[in-house]
């Protein structure tokens, strides 16, 4: 009983992560796009930054439900992992962000296997500076989609 009260707070937390520090080759990345997202891993665990303006990060704080998928993408060109979360503000108004692991690398194979092996993962909203954070739980059902878009992406 403890344990899914615990699991359920969890899942609904909203945190402050201001003292959470992105490595500097992120720092670098992010200042060069205007808006997206990208992967990396934080404490040997694989979270996602989402950049935007102030204002879409102010408006999508008080986002409750962040839903995600994935797809193998097998194109020649661009062999990729599609994550995508549906954002939408409390207007309902869709901020859509993907990232895309590419299958030619290990280091983006090894973020999305990582996934496996957690029980959520921190999505960290970014405008000039991290503003917040969101802790989303990777469900059963969720770690079955992982698993099986990572088969499609070795094979």
């Amino acid at each position: 009983m403890l344990s899914s009260i615990i699991r359920l707070l969890n899942k609904l937390m909203i945190h402050k992560t201001t003292r959470v520090e992105l490595p500097h080759e992120i720092k670098m990345t992010l200042s060069f796009i205007e808006s997206g997202c990208l992967a990396t891993s934080l404490n040997n665990m694989t979270v996602f930054v989402f950049k935007g303006s102030h204002n879409e990060i102010k408006l999508l704080r008080k986002t409750s439900l962040i839903p995600f998928g994935l797809e193998c993408i097998k194109r020649p060109e661009f062999p990729s992992v599609r994550m995508y979360f549906d954002l939408r503000d409390k207007s309902n108004k869709p901020y859509p962000f993907d990232y895309f692991f590419n299958i030619e690398s290990d280091e983006d194979m090894k973020l999305l296997g990582k996934l496996l092996e957690q029980d959520y993962f921190d999505i960290l909203f970014f405008d000039s500076r991290i503003a917040h954070s969101r802790r989303i739980e990777i469900a059963k059902k969720d770690k079955e989609k992982i698993e099986k878009v990572l088969h499609q992406a070795r094979a």
